[in-house]
């Protein structure tokens, strides 16, 4: 079985985005304050984290528990841990292959990680956007 991308706090953003770029290239992984979360759904812009920063140095709970990222592990699901654990706003993203950069929503929060890297690629989505 494929090793799985742990996420304590000790870890940087940048570091964290990279990792889960190189195991799933056609998605990204990104990473907000709690406050982004009404703002998206005002139809605002949002605006990441410090990516030069630690999870510990931008997260607003400190919630005992760590996260792994694992191919079957469902969009939402990773979304929620986020939010539980850290008290971040995660998004899981995607660049079409016009270079338009959009969120999950719908059914593609209820794919796994594999399943929606996989229709990113057969989609012709953007390889490597990690920021």
């Amino acid at each position: 079985m494929a090793e799985g991308i742990s996420v304590t706090g000790n870890k940087k953003v940048e570091t964290l985005v990279k990792e889960f770029n190189k195991k799933y290239p056609y998605i990204r992984l990104g990473i907000f304050p709690m406050s982004a979360k009404e703002i998206v759904a005002q139809g605002g812009t949002i605006t990441q984290v410090d990516y030069s920063k630690t999870i510990a140095n931008v997260r607003t709970k400190v919630t005992p528990g760590d996260i792994t990222i694992t191919g079957n592990k469902q969009v939402k699901t990773l979304e929620k841990e986020f939010e539980q654990i850290f008290g971040l706003y995660a998004q899981v993203c995607y660049t079409t292959k016009e270079g338009q950069r959009y969120y999950t929503s719908g059914s593609t929060d209820s794919m796994t990680l594999n399943a929606f890297n996989k229709k990113c690629e057969a989609d012709g989505c953007k390889k490597d956007v990690w920021k």
